[in-house]
C-alpha cells in the first residue's frame, strides 16, 4: 500500500466486494464474534448454528457475483 492506494489486486477486489456486501460481512463478523464468546464456545449446538448461519450469509454473497454455493460439488469434494 503506498499513500493509501491499494497495490494487491486481489486486496483490492476484496476490498471492492466488502464495501458492496457491508450488510452481509457485519452478519458475518457478528456470527464470528459470537463464536469467541466464552457461553458460546461451551454450547456445541450454538456454534453449529452459527458457523451454518456464516455458510448461508456466504453463499448469499457468492450468488450476487455468480459463484457457486461454497458446498457445490466440485471434482475434489462433495457432489450435488
Amino acid at each position: 500500500m503506498d499513500a493509501g492506494t491499494v497495490t494487491d489486486p486481489v486486496l483490492e477486489l476484496a476490498l471492492r466486494h466488502a464495501r458492496e456486501q457491508r450488510d452481509e460481512i457485519t452478519l458475518w463478523l457478528a456470527a464470528q464474534v459470537l463464536m469467541t464468546d466464552d457461553v458460546a464456545l461451551a454450547d456445541d449446538a450454538l456454534q453449529d448454528r452459527l458457523l451454518i448461519l456464516q455458510d448461508r450469509i456466504e453463499n448469499m454473497m457468492r450468488a450476487r457475483y455468480g459463484l457457486p454455493d461454497r458446498d457445490a460439488g466440485t471434482p475434489a469434494g462433495p457432489q450435488a
